[in-house]
């Protein structure tokens, strides 16, 4: 549990964190050699040298964890640090081998090595080709250093300068290869963020209508759904307005099916125009509480909204439909609806809420059309009036 709160729960950056922590523990995992090389002598140093460079690492590790974990490194173009923290891990490889001797010094080379599998998390090939240029030059200038003043020609000499190369080629391998891998996962990345975004359109399209681009009968019964459950909980109220376009066959028979389609899209488009600029829903997905029910009649959820406050909205919605003109290729013409509106009672099912609605908009169109009314405690479903 403490360790969850250490590493925080934002997934970024617990990552970032995790790998920091496997940055440490790589260099801990050099302890084990690095005893056995001050127990046989192979080192410049005692024990308490070998503490010193190892508390030094926990130090400069437990420094970019505070950075990482505070949220100061998110200054950085890379919230990572990651080239600082292998740079900093390069100056200590330098010095720990500067403390070896030539019987141990091959085998703490292999820090080089383990700091590069590191840069495969997020450097790319010129990156990588940047830091083996700086780690072969460290170690060219270490042995400059050491044999300043010093015979070349010599076992030691030719030992140093081997490893001079065998270090220049791991690096340069190690970055090739770190180049590819990473770069392999960058790809990776963007087909599953392009793999995120067709399986989000799937989604979208199979919820939404595909003639007035609005949400389809299939999602705005999940969104009742929803909001019957989230009212239960709470015990609040919400309030649900079909909507049915008045002598709506009369339009495709008249002037034709593609102006009947045209009066869809167009009265979608105005009721949520109107929802926005009335705030019906006193939120700001208007769009995911209103779409095409099916054929001419559509769905309108009002959450928090009983029944008189829900009445006024459809209210002054039906009042600007009647009073807008609806382009079309037949010319302007007038549209009017008709709408039935039922509140949430408490343990109702969707399906009977709707079917009070269903009944309220019945009695609009028989009480002569282009009119809003409320359900009754009553009411029971009938025929439909067209």
């Amino acid at each position: 549990m403490a360790f969850d709160r250490l590493l925080t729960r934002d997934r970024t950056t617990r990552l970032r964190l995790s790998r920091q922590l496997m940055g440490l523990a790589s260099y801990l995992m050099f302890l084990a050699p690095g005893l056995l090389a001050v127990h046989w002598g192979w080192t410049l140093f005692d024990y308490r040298g070998l503490f010193a460079l190892v508390a030094a690492a926990v130090a400069v590790n437990g420094a970019f964890f505070i950075a990482i974990r505070t949220g100061f490194s998110q200054r950085f173009a890379d919230p990572t640090l990651l080239v600082p923290q292998i740079v900093m891990a390069l100056a200590l490889a330098v010095v720990t081998v500067h403390f070896m001797r030539p019987e141990a010094r091959g085998v703490m080379l292999m820090l080089y090595v383990a700091m590069f599998f590191f840069g495969i998390f997020g450097l790319n090939t010129r990156q990588f080709l940047r830091l083996a240029v700086l780690a072969v030059a460290s170690y060219a200038g270490l042995m400059v250093y050491e044999f300043h003043g010093r015979g070349l020609n010599t076992p030691m000499f030719r030992l140093e300068v081997l490893h001079l190369v065998a270090l220049m080629m791991i690096t340069g391998w190690i970055s090739f290869i770190g180049g590819y891998f990473a770069a392999l996962r960058q790809k990776l990345a963007e087909r599953k963020d392009a793999l995120k975004d067709a399986l989000a359109q799937v989604k979208e399209l199979s919820e939404r209508d595909e003639l007035t681009g609005a949400h389809n009968r299939r999602h705005l019964m999940r969104a009742l759904e929803r909001e019957r459950q989230r009212t239960s909980r709470v015990g609040a109220t919400f309030s649900v307005a079909i909507l049915d376009i008045d002598r709506f066959k009369q339009f495709n028979d008249v002037h034709g099916h593609q102006v009947g389609d045209e009066i869809l899209g167009g009265f979608c488009a105005l009721v949520q125009q109107c929802a926005r600029d009335l705030d019906v829903l006193a939120r700001e997905d208007v769009d995911e509480s209103f779409g095409r029910y099916g054929g001419e009649e559509f769905l309108l959820l009002l959450p928090h909204t009983p029944v008189a406050g829900a009445m006024r909205c459809l209210e002054r919605i039906r009042e600007t439909i009647e009073a807008t003109p609806f382009n079309t290729s037949a010319g302007a013409l007038r549209v009017t609806f008709s709408a039935g509106v039922a509140e949430f009672r408490a343990g109702e099912s969707s399906a009977n809420l709707l079917a009070r609605a269903d009944a309220a908009l019945y009695g609009a169109k028989r009480d002569g059309r282009n009119r809003v009314a409320a359900a009754r405690d009553d009411t029971t479903p009938m025929g439909r009036v067209t």
